[in-house]
């Protein structure tokens, strides 16, 4: 578990607070629950949490990612969840039901028709608002298949160490 920690830190080998953990993903956390307040922090987070949930074969609730665990009672969750496949699977299946926000980007899109409405006699403006479309469409679309690969990817390595139990 630690080698996976110290992986994703932005500071490797410093010294943490067992306490709070987590928050030394990043390098000096001044505050406590620092690693969800900024968007470098839960990157750091998402991946950490990622390594841990593929190399244990487990799969944390919404309810589990956002609590701010010690570390020891972090390892403690992960071993009750590798003795309870059954709660990482039903876990899984929540997030790949939920999908990756779909309702989002079309909420963005939407938003995007106002100023090319706007600008509906402005060539160059119009282009603008296109590009943003497709930079928008194209990060999003990237980062579903991404999500999508993973969590077929652990679902497959849970159901394959639950038929090994």
């Amino acid at each position: 578990m630690i080698e996976l920690f110290e992986k994703h830190r932005a500071a490797p080998g410093a010294p943490y607070d067992e306490a709070r953990f987590l928050d030394f993903l990043l390098s000096a956390p001044k505050t406590d629950r620092a690693v969800y307040n900024s968007f470098r922090g839960l990157r750091r987070f998402n991946a950490f949490i990622d390594d841990v949930q593929y190399e244990f074969a487990v799969c944390f609730s919404l309810k589990d990612r956002e609590a701010h665990y010690s570390l020891a009672k972090f390892v403690d969750r992960v071993l009750e969840l590798e003795r309870s496949r059954r709660g990482s699977l039903a876990s899984l299946r929540n997030q790949i039901r939920a999908g990756a926000g779909w309702q989002v980007l079309v909420f963005a899109n939407l938003l995007l028709l106002i100023p090319a409405g706007w600008l509906k006699s402005n060539t160059w403006g119009l282009l603008g608002v296109g590009a943003v479309a497709v930079l928008l469409n194209g990060w999003f679309f990237g980062f579903a298949r991404k999500e999508r690969s993973y969590h077929a990817r652990l679902l497959a390595r849970i159901e394959a160490c639950e038929e090994r139990a």
